[in-house]
């Protein structure tokens, strides 16, 4: 797609009207006492450790150029004047609020060790001053900058840094009501957060540590709604857990809230925080302490692993949207036995919460809810088999193959009338197979809002190289972009930069420089799945273009 001549103009709608100006430390944090810049709530988070910090105001005593922070220009209606909100420098400006306020000691400073244990209370007047005078560089984005196009900043300025994670930039990008609702109606919820209360990644840091949570408890509350408002039952299809489709729900609740009428099969927020509550109540009931983990078989054990899986979550949590606590009140012990045997036996499912998690979520949770309709609806026969095994187990907890000791309910099956290990239950003998994928495995795709399926991977590349190839082979533009690709090349340029030693090439259909292009394709199965999103990420006409494997 060539530039055309009403190029400039689209370039004068999403320039960033900014201005550089330059402000003394104690300018800044004058400003920031009085609040005339402010760090909002969808940015509070502070992940900078003790010596990170401090290496950053030794910067400052050094005078060392440090990047400039960027703030937003906003006209605040309360106070009728102009404030100003960090969009990028968060960690800095906390850093030398710390700093100042004394919470932040000095250590572990090479070049200026005489600083080392030392609070800014109690430095020398003129060595304070010096520190106060120091400059920093401000860029500041105008309140007439275009919304769209303020939104795109944040995007651009995180993009590759450590400084925002995924769902702290979704928190800048699409904060207002309904984030706020996520945040302080639902995540801090006492059910919620005692669910995950014994994973250590949820735990309060100590002062001057970094948070490991960072947002995730309010993510994942995001990914379940996300995936049960967009699930389709008349396909029984889940959308993929990937971080665009949570970004696409979050544009919806927010165009939602403007006008319900946009999409009016939403629930409403008191509607979600309901179903949070219910399903909550149900996984703390049903789960026995052992939820949102996976379970493993070994040969001297069965365990729980420590920290939390996102995809059991998916498995939990979606699993009970659909049913009430009633349903269930009288069969936690069966429901829990039955995640235990469907996470020991069953490999697609196995395979489901351990590999591709992200395009495996309708087959993980579509397997458990056919367990759980099954036993709710027929609960009997369940409860049978489960009073067998508590009495044998309680009787004589020893595997009827190995004559070993059982030692934990957890690892016990119970099989034609006898107790058995997990891992040495006939079952396991029976168990379905963990089929590899390879190159030659059929595959589907997603091209230009149609469906398609290929016999194997190198079938689908023809028809995507083929596609692309129709739609640029007369520009030039596009043709260069694509050269610049990774994957893409002269044979000789491939040959040189591929890590493999058996190669092979496709050719695209087009020529830069009279010289044709070729598409890597030597790699694996996952490689050669990523270069085809890495080419079909360059053009719009391929629309929103998925793998599904």
């Amino acid at each position: 797609m060539a530039v055309g001549n009403d190029f400039s103009v689209r370039l004068k709608q999403v320039r960033v009207k900014k201005k550089t100006i330059t402000r003394t430390i104690r300018d800044v944090i004058a400003d920031l006492q009085s609040a005339k810049i402010t760090i909002p709530s969808y940015q509070r988070t502070f992940v900078w450790e003790t010596d990170k910090q401090c290496r950053f105001i030794e910067s400052i005593f050094m005078d060392i150029p440090i990047p400039p922070l960027f703030l937003l220009e906003k006209f605040s209606d309360e106070a009728s004047t102009t404030i100003f909100e960090i969009i990028d420098g968060v960690q800095r400006l906390t850093t030398l609020e710390n700093f100042y306020g004394g919470k932040l000691r000095l250590s572990n400073l090479d070049t200026l060790s005489d600083l080392n244990q030392t609070t800014f209370p109690t430095l020398p007047p003129n060595i304070s001053g010096i520190f106060l005078e120091r400059e920093i560089n401000i860029i500041i984005i105008e309140s007439d900058t275009h919304p769209e196009i303020q939104f795109e900043v944040f995007g651009r300025l995180n993009q590759g840094s450590v400084s925002l994670n995924a769902q702290e930039l979704r928190n800048c990008m699409f904060h207002g009501a309904f984030n706020d609702f996520l945040i302080h109606d639902c995540s801090r919820k006492n059910q919620y957060k005692e669910l995950l209360a014994p994973f250590k990644k949820f735990q309060v840091p100590s002062e001057g540590k970094p948070d490991k949570n960072r947002g995730l408890n309010v993510e994942l509350i995001l990914r379940f709604f996300a995936l049960h408002e967009l699930y389709k039952p008349e396909t029984n299809q889940y959308p993929d857990s990937r971080a665009e489709i949570l970004n696409d729900y979050m544009r919806m609740r927010i165009e939602s809230d403007k006008d319900p009428d946009t999409y009016p099969n939403l629930k409403t927020v008191d509607e979600l925080e309901n179903l949070l509550d219910k399903v909550t109540r149900m996984v703390t009931l049903a789960f026995n302490g052992n939820h949102f983990k996976s379970f493993s078989v070994k040969k001297d054990r069965a365990e729980f692993a420590a920290s939390l899986n996102q995809s059991i979550f998916d498995v939990q949590m979606l699993g009970f949207a659909d049913y009430e606590e009633e349903d269930i009140k009288d069969l936690r012990d069966v429901i829990y036995d039955a995640f235990l045997d469907l996470s020991t036996y069953d490999r697609n499912f196995i395979e489901a919460v351990t590999r591709a998690t992200t395009h495996k979520v309708g087959i993980r949770v579509g397997i458990w809810k056919n367990h759980l309709k099954r036993i709710i609806e027929d609960p009997e026969p369940f409860k049978a088999s489960l009073s067998q095994k508590n009495d044998s187990f309680a009787n004589n907890p020893v595997c009827s193959a190995t004559g070993n000791q059982l030692e934990s309910f957890e690892e016990a099956d119970f099989y034609g009338g006898k107790l058995y290990h997990k891992y040495n239950s006939p079952r396991t003998e029976t168990a379905q197979p963990n089929t590899r994928k390879t190159q030659k495995t059929p595959i589907s795709a997603h091209l230009a809002d149609s469906d398609y399926t290929f016999d194997d991977i190198y079938e689908l590349v023809d028809f995507v190289l083929e596609f692309i190839s129709e739609k640029i082979e007369d520009s030039e533009f596009d043709i260069r972009r694509l050269s610049c690709l990774e994957c893409v090349g002269t044979q000789e340029s491939l040959s040189a930069k591929s890590k493999h030693s058996s190669k092979s090439f496709k050719s695209f259909g087009v020529s830069l420089d009279n010289k044709k292009l070729y598409f890597d394709k030597s790699g694996s199965r996952t490689e050669i799945k990523q270069f085809l999103q890495d080419v079909a990420s360059l053009f719009s006409f391929t629309g929103d273009f998925q793998i599904i494997d």
